[in-house]
């Protein structure tokens, strides 16, 4: 909503200086306002502006199959990208690092002709699941939207003892997530 204010008060005040001072220091007092608009400082005048470097953002692999007990992290073990350190692939629990709005995927591979049923949990509640149960290996993906505060925990679980299928050279099973917007 403030976006908004912002960007109806920065067209009132070019209103106000057109036609009232030279072309250049218009466009000069117009650009101005606009970049100090697009930039959220902080108490110590810095710069808030999310950036490649500052972007929470994390992607890991399952190395190898995996067999959880009931109700346990999966622990996707390989990492790839992890912007912030909020994914632990030790424990297999992202910890946001900033309050926002993220998003997460992950896909994963059942045994040749076993159940697997895992599901994203935030905070340990339940947030949805993947259920699979073929008569090949079959895979599944789910992606979720989620608001989080600072600390909220996110990880994929299993439901009950089913495993997770994955191999080093031909990985199977991912989980990922980024912040879209604070």
């Amino acid at each position: 909503m403030s976006f908004y204010t912002t960007v109806l008060t920065l067209l009132l005040l070019a209103e106000i200086v057109m036609g009232s001072c030279d072309t250049k220091l218009e466009c000069s007092l117009l650009s101005d306002l606009l970049e100090m608009s697009m930039k959220q400082k902080s108490p110590d005048k810095g710069c808030q502006c999310l950036s490649r470097t500052t972007i929470p953002a994390f992607q890991s692999m399952l190395s190898k199959s995996q067999t959880p007990g009931h109700n346990s992290v999966i622990k996707f073990d390989k990492v790839v990208t992890n912007i912030r350190n909020g994914y632990n692939p030790t424990t297999g629990i992202f910890t946001a690092p900033v309050a926002g709005v993220y998003q997460f995927s992950y896909t994963v591979m059942s045994q040749e002709g076993k159940y697997l049923i895992v599901y994203l949990s935030i905070n340990n509640i339940n947030q949805q699941t993947i259920w699979l149960k073929g008569t090949s290996y079959e895979t599944g993906t789910a992606n979720s939207i989620s608001n989080l505060k600072k600390g909220d925990q996110v990880a994929v679980k299993s439901h009950g003892s089913h495993t997770v299928y994955s191999k080093n050279e031909a990985p199977y099973s991912w989980f990922s997530g980024y912040l879209i917007a604070q």
